[in-house]
């Protein structure tokens, strides 16, 4: 039985980056990923979605110049050439983590994982079994979709986000069933696309804890492209006819769409329950208990990425597995629970901190008096949020390349920067960034290109 100093379950965003980050601090690191590597990010989430929203946003853009006059040609989307090329994409990815653990000496075995004990795990691969002895194991095992029972997925008319993001094909009609991030960039996409596109949401507002302003923004946006959006609505039934489902609304709506993809959430999967046998701790959603070192209730069994809860995020995970890994190693770490959080639909929507809560004091700039907005005709905002005593705790961002200005004001807020930090910067003009410091003068009661009534 081959020994380790610590075996990771899962190839994700996690899971990889701990195990290269185990072995560059010393420690022997086995890797055991039953599927590919890259998990949900590399294979059905942020890269083959973005590949997609930026074909789309492209051909959107052309069709905007077709429609005046600028193109005297019409255009079609081949969409076997769209997968082709985010399959491109997805692999070479997948290789490049490879090449990232072979030469970081972290040992890749490809199989499924069961933990024995929290010193052994056993990996099974076809009809062979091989047991690795263990001081330390790492659980990054992420996620799988959450289902409705009003409206269970089949993968062949109601879809999940994998299946949809590879489907090959735009559909004439689609309704996306969940108006969280996820469904709101997919649908976005399609309809982009041409899919005649419906959105419903069971809460109050699309992009549900997001920015009341922001999520109005991407309503309004989503609406611009055509997308028909209900919220607090839900699906009361439906049922398979010819070219599609026929689904009835809780608004009493009704309509016949040839896809509907369910986005509502994600979960642990059923191999996360089995964990309370050796006693690790799973909370009220089946999601793994940690500390702020990853730890979990088991001395020598850490946890990282999204099995240990929301928010599911590719970023969040990366510094989860490297705070897991140096802790394993003896690093002195913890966990910071400032993520920047990002949606890429129409208009491009960010946030990051504490952005609602008495007490804050907020400042709000809008693009219509931004020099780089207005050149390249966009809509958008930022908006900063401050304490009393006038530390900066939050930021949201509306518009182009909005993930990108969040993330500006990412390290201000961990480190605990102050608004006159935001405003004493220099930006580079013109860009959207700019917006920043404009709102930070604002809130100091002494703005330059926004006059404040």
């Amino acid at each position: 039985m081959e020994r380790f100093g610590v075996v990771v379950i899962g190839g994700g965003p996690a899971g990889y980056v701990a195990a290269i980050r185990l072995s560059q601090l010393g420690v022997k690191t086995a890797l055991v990923e039953k599927e590919e590597l890259g998990g949900e990010c590399t294979n059905y989430g942020c890269i083959p979605s973005k590949y997609l929203i930026t074909v789309a946003r492209k051909a959107w853009a052309l069709k905007e110049l077709s429609d005046k006059g600028v193109f005297r040609t019409s255009l079609e989307v081949d969409m076997t050439r769209v997968t082709e090329g985010m399959r491109a994409v997805v692999g070479r990815l997948r290789q490049g983590i490879g090449y990232l653990l072979r030469e970081y000496g972290v040992k890749h075995i490809k199989g499924f994982a069961e933990i024995i004990d929290q010193n052994t795990v056993r990996v099974t691969n076809g009809g062979s079994n091989t047991e690795l002895e263990t001081e330390n194991i790492l659980i990054a095992t992420g996620t799988e979709p959450s289902t409705l029972p009003s409206i269970p997925t089949d993968q062949n008319r109601v879809v999940d986000y994998r299946k949809m993001l590879y489907l090959g094909r735009i559909p004439k009609t689609l309704l996306v069933v969940g108006g969280g991030a996820v469904g709101m960039e997919i649908g976005t996409a399609y309809a982009m696309l041409g899919a005649t596109t419906t959105v419903v949401e069971i809460m109050d507002q699309l992009l549900p804890g997001m920015d009341a302003d922001a999520a109005r923004a991407v309503k309004r946006g989503v609406e611009k492209i055509g997308v028909k959006t209900y919220v607090k609505t839900t699906v009361t039934s439906y049922s398979f006819v010819d070219g599609g489902v026929e689904v009835e609304l809780s608004n009493g709506e009704r309509g016949v769409f040839e896809y509907v993809l369910v986005s509502v959430g994600k979960k642990p999967s059923g191999w996360v329950q089995g964990l309370k046998n050796i006693g690790v701790e799973l909370d009220g959603k089946g999601f793994i208990k940690t500390d702020n070192q990853m730890r979990s209730s088991v001395s020598n069994i850490y946890a990282a990425g999204d099995v240990t809860g929301p928010p599911f995020l590719a970023h969040k995970s990366f510094k989860q597995g490297l705070v897991a890994a140096e802790a394993i190693a003896g690093k002195k770490t913890s966990y910071s629970s400032v993520i920047p959080y990002g949606v890429f639909t129409y208009p491009e929507v960010a946030f990051v901190g504490r952005v609602s809560g008495d007490g804050l004091s907020v400042a709000r700039f809008p693009f219509l008096a931004l020099g780089r907005a207005l050149a390249d005709a966009e809509e958008g905002f930022v908006k900063i949020f401050a304490e009393q005593s006038g530390r900066l705790v939050g930021a949201v961002a509306v518009g182009p390349h909005a993930t990108e200005v969040v993330q500006v004001m990412t390290p201000l807020i961990e480190k605990g920067a102050s608004v006159d930090d935001v405003a004493n910067a220099v930006y580079i003009h013109p860009t959207y960034a700019e917006a920043l410091g404009e709102a930070a003068h604002i809130l100091l009661k002494k703005a330059i290109h926004y006059v404040v009534k």
